[in-house]
């Protein structure tokens, strides 16, 4: 038995999805496994907080704007899920029916994600190293946040460097 039953995408929208999705959904397919998409929004500052806390006095229309945040982060993983989809025909029809499912939550990514992990039981993490050379370094602030704190495997998927 391989042990991988569930696996957890998490996505920063900024260019990572395909190439992490792709590899995500490769080892779900070949795994069995469930696959959970994450999308982690960074909280906002106290200092960012307190400003429009003054400046927004009615407590309904700043909760309606911090919320208006998650939707937003929810629209786009909904649009880079789609998109992979639409890009990856062959992906989507061995995929079949499963349910692929996903989550938009808010706080520091790297501790979000590794909790979530452990709260879903998931196996492994797949995430995207986030920066574009290793000559620089090898993962991003979150990426190695994660690797520090997961109590599971952590597949780092490294960016696409398109060949000119």
């Amino acid at each position: 038995m391989h042990g991988i039953r569930r696996i957890l995408c998490c996505l920063g929208l900024r260019g990572d999805c395909d190439p992490v999705l792709d590899r995500a959904v490769g080892l779900s397919l070949a795994t069995g496994a469930e696959l959970h998409v994450l999308h982690a929004v960074k909280s906002l500052s106290n200092d960012v907080v307190n400003t429009l806390k003054v400046n927004i006095r009615d407590r309904e229309v700043l909760g309606g704007l911090m919320q208006q945040r998650l939707d937003q982060a929810s629209a786009d993983l909904d649009r880079c899920i789609e998109t992979f989809w639409q890009q990856h025909p062959e992906l989507r029809d061995a995929y079949g029916d499963r349910q692929l499912s996903r989550s938009v939550l808010e706080g520091y990514p790297a501790s979000v994600i590794a909790h979530f992990a452990k709260r879903t039981g998931s196996d492994m993490i797949v995430l995207a190293a986030n920066k574009r050379t290793f000559t620089a370094t090898y993962a991003g602030k979150v990426t190695k946040g994660v690797i520090k704190r997961a109590r599971v495997p952590v597949m780092v998927v490294p960016a696409r460097i398109d060949a000119s």
